[in-house]
């Protein structure tokens, strides 16, 4: 009798847990289809796209529909890609570097006293939290070449001529581009790594305090090394930002003047809208990807060690 109640409970049991698994399923289920119709479905058709003879501009009749890696060959033969390639490159390299550099010196400077000032903290994140079109718009109006703030203060600084602006330079125009994003995304920077400061354990610090090691020290072996998973983290998300940067560069040259800022998202806009090649655009966004994923994997497995050590 006892072995029949048993096996009665083992089965109602089981039933219990598969029944369980299965509400669990029906509740995810919902987001799952969504991301996927949001998500993968556009990346397959995409994909598609790129692998075809796509372009709005010709007449359908001289399509040549499925042409494999055609366009992405036309692509790596392309002077006009390797130029933005090597902006593109440039730019996220100068911008990362400085608003880190930027950031960590800030957020040490700040440690203990923005924790206690709400104004500062709204002060510090309102680049951040301003809409890409407002921010374009503000620095075209200081970058301007007749009434422009930043222009004039140049001119006066006899860094820039009369008869050009900041924006109208092949030589300036990038540079430019990068003071703002530097602007806009610092803040960034100083928050997290702030975070991450405010977070350390006290105790390597008290150690440090009664061996009466100097400040610089404190920081190169003890500071330095704990902060570096926040480090890595906050590099892997600017990068990745900053190498597919397009609101600012639209806001404010449009890959102008000539291809001094002709990043390679200005380049995929300009061949999707301009000359409505869509098959080329598409191969681009797919080169695109795969450099955001290889470094992405690259700053991922650095970090996993990073963390290990830590």
């Amino acid at each position: 009798m006892s072995n029949t109640k048993f096996s009665l409970y083992q089965r109602f049991s089981s039933w219990i847990s598969k029944t369980e698994n299965r509400f669990k399923w029906a509740l995810i289920l919902p987001t799952i289809i969504l991301l996927a119709l949001i998500t993968v479905y556009p990346t397959l058709y995409a994909l598609r796209l790129a692998l075809s003879d796509y372009n709005l501009a010709r007449a359908a009749e001289t399509l040549k529909g499925y042409i494999g890696l055609a366009n992405f060959r036309e692509i790596l033969r392309d002077v006009t890609f390797w130029t933005s390639l090597r902006t593109t490159a440039l730019f996220t390299v100068v911008v990362v570097t400085v608003e880190f550099f930027l950031g960590l010196v800030i957020a040490l400077i700040l440690q203990g006293v923005i924790t206690r000032s709400k104004i500062v903290r709204t002060f510090i994140l309102l680049p951040m939290i301003m809409a890409p079109i407002v921010v374009g718009l503000t620095w075209t109006y200081l970058y301007q070449s007749e009434f422009g703030l930043v222009t004039y203060i140049l001119r006066q600084l006899r860094l820039m001529s009369y008869r050009t602006a900041p924006l109208a330079d092949v030589r300036t125009a990038l540079p430019a581009l990068m003071v703002v994003d530097i602007w806009q995304w610092t803040p960034f920077l100083i928050m997290v790594l702030l975070a991450g400061l405010e977070a350390l354990p006290t105790a390597p610090y008290e150690a440090a305090k009664i061996d009466k090691a100097p400040p610089f020290l404190v920081f190169r072996k003890i500071t330095l090394p704990l902060l570096k998973p926040v480090i890595l983290i906050v590099l892997v998300l600017r990068i990745m930002d900053a190498i597919r940067v397009f609101d600012i560069v639209y806001a404010l040259t449009e890959g102008g003047p000539g291809e001094a800022t002709d990043v390679l998202s200005m380049f995929i806009y300009r061949n999707s809208f301009y000359l409505w090649n869509i098959g080329k655009a598409s191969a681009i966004s797919f080169i695109l990807l795969y450099i955001i994923m290889i470094i992405s994997v690259i700053l991922v497995n650095v970090l996993s060690r990073v963390k290990a050590t830590v």
